[in-house]
């Protein structure tokens, strides 16, 4: 959708005289997530605020640059803390999550466990050891692919910024070889599958001395591992459950993430004691 055309529908459909002000994220599932934290973290918080969807992540920066009173939540994602420093200097209006994405507040056993009412740990046989197997079995080849993901996931960009394949494309350079075969050993070397990997295996090794805790919720694809991972494991524990009726669930019941008191304090809610 054109960020004009969603602005426009925030403002008339949302906003009108009300005067509230704009909590901007990325998708439907923050929504659901930011609604129900805002609930329990701040009373009241529906006078002063609205929470919508831009669409993605890339809508999310486009409106924030346009509309500079409004506050924009994206993913961390593959965000090196380079990238995310960059980010906040140019957008001051934007904050970052400090986990991978917003599922990751879903896929912490401790943190789920918490959340389960007495009559769920009891169908887990009351014992938090076996919801942590279930859902940690695999973890060492799901934080090898959220490694993976933050090196190859920004190369598109990375090539887009060395004019990838624009530069090519244009009428003028079809006969300057000397022009066309410089830009290609520019992208192939920015390719370069040895340098890649060497790039991957030294971050595999720095991440896999962190706590299983911040492999969690900086480096593993949460929407993913969610899906694969969690969900089906909580049906086969607790009984069958749509998966947006057991995100609300849950968002209802666990504790109000501590991480997000920074992004309470930018929008200056009150937060409930």
């Amino acid at each position: 959708m054109n960020v004009s055309v969603r602005i426009r529908e925030i403002e008339e459909q949302k906003i009108g005289v009300s005067g509230r002000q704009v909590l901007l994220v990325e998708g439907g599932d923050d929504v659901l997530a930011f609604k129900q934290l805002l609930t329990k973290a701040a009373l009241g918080w529906e006078k002063d605020w609205v929470v919508e969807s831009a669409g993605g992540k890339k809508q999310v920066l486009e409106i924030l640059a346009q509309k500079l009173d409004w506050i924009g939540v994206v993913d961390r994602d593959e965000w090196s803390d380079g990238v995310i420093t960059n980010k906040l200097q140019e957008l001051s209006n934007l904050w970052v999550l400090p986990r991978f994405c917003i599922e990751n507040y879903l896929i912490v056993p401790e943190e789920l466990w918490r959340a389960f009412p007495p009559t769920q740990q009891q169908k887990v046989s009351g014992e938090y050891s076996t919801l942590e197997s279930a859902l940690l079995e695999n973890i060492e080849q799901w934080v090898a692919h959220g490694v993976l993901w933050s090196v190859i996931n920004p190369l598109w960009e990375g090539l887009r910024t060395k004019g990838f394949k624009e530069e090519l494309l244009d009428l003028e350079v079809a006969l300057d070889q000397q022009r066309i075969e410089e830009k290609l050993k520019e992208w192939h070397q920015y390719l370069d599958p040895d340098q890649l990997l060497q790039q991957f295996n030294d971050r595999l090794e720095e991440v896999r001395q962190l706590t299983v805790e911040a492999h969690l919720k900086q480096w593993i694809h949460g929407k993913k591992f969610y899906e694969r991972i969690v969900h089906p494991n909580l049906n086969r524990l607790l009984g069958q459950k749509a998966k947006t009726d057991r995100k609300r669930a849950i968002w209802r019941t666990m504790e109000v993430p501590a991480d997000l008191s920074p992004l309470w304090k930018k929008m200056g809610v009150g937060v409930n004691q």
